[in-house]
């Protein structure tokens, strides 16, 4: 099943969840999400990584590289752009064109550029980066894989200051299983009540190498999916 361009969906309550496989092509849903309501959306996005390199980064680097080092940050810029004028938000055909450039951790900064996304909250376990858009949380270790108010609380993250928003979640994020305590996740579940749309990277590669238990990639996918349809039907 090729989930990238034909990504599962499920509905839970009144919510909309769609299924990647690799985390840039969650980009292709948010275009399309931009284009039905015709509004930038911000987003929250919780992964492992922090996702957050600029649009095309890996493939503008090496073609610069290869064609003279010595210009390499201004050729890196120049190839950037050059993908980036090929895409219209209008036009769907445009943006799978150039999928095979985008690394997937660029997709954020991409839609930040093309005016899909206006801000973002990153919360991550590897890095708080310092750019000057976004607001990048980093997640000490012993909250790990935690969707808990105690994680949230920790990274000072303020879910109250938000409204509607896109909440993308990267399976790579929880490394052994985990379960509803709605109670005790009450920030995690207005986030999915604020959210209009839900993106979900299985990111299966990625998953395998950061888990500590075994369990499967299917079984944390239901794991997360049970999670949100629990969360929602709280009345926490």
């Amino acid at each position: 099943m090729n989930r990238n361009l034909n990504p599962e969906t499920f509905k839970l309550a009144d919510k909309t969840i769609k299924v990647v496989e690799d985390h840039q092509y969650a980009f292709l849903i948010w275009a399309d999400w931009y284009q039905k309501k015709q509004e930038a959306s911000v987003l929250v996005s919780i992964d492992f990584h922090p996702d957050t390199n600029p649009p095309f980064w890996l493939t503008a680097y090496q073609k610069a590289m290869a064609k003279n080092p010595d210009q390499e940050e201004s050729l890196t810029r120049k190839f950037q752009q050059q993908i980036l004028t090929k895409m219209d938000v209008k036009n769907r055909q445009s943006l799978e064109a150039v999928m095979a450039s985008m690394r997937n951790d660029e997709q954020i900064n991409t839609a930040m550029k093309l005016g899909i996304v206006n801000d973002y909250h990153m919360i991550n376990c590897m890095e708080a980066h310092q750019y000057p858009t976004g607001h990048h949380y980093l997640v000490s270790q012993e909250h790990f894989g935690s969707l808990d108010d105690t994680m949230f609380e920790a990274i000072d993250f303020k879910e109250e200051a938000l409204a509607e928003i896109i909440l993308d979640i990267d399976l790579d994020y929880f490394s052994k299983p985990f379960f509803c305590r709605p109670d005790e996740q009450k920030i995690f579940g207005q986030l999915l009540k604020k959210a209009k749309l839900i993106t979900i990277a299985r990111s299966s590669k990625y998953f395998e190498y950061l888990k500590k238990e075994n369990f499967s990639i299917d079984e944390c996918q239901q794991m997360i999916l049970d999670l949100i349809e629990k969360c929602l039907m709280s009345k926490f």
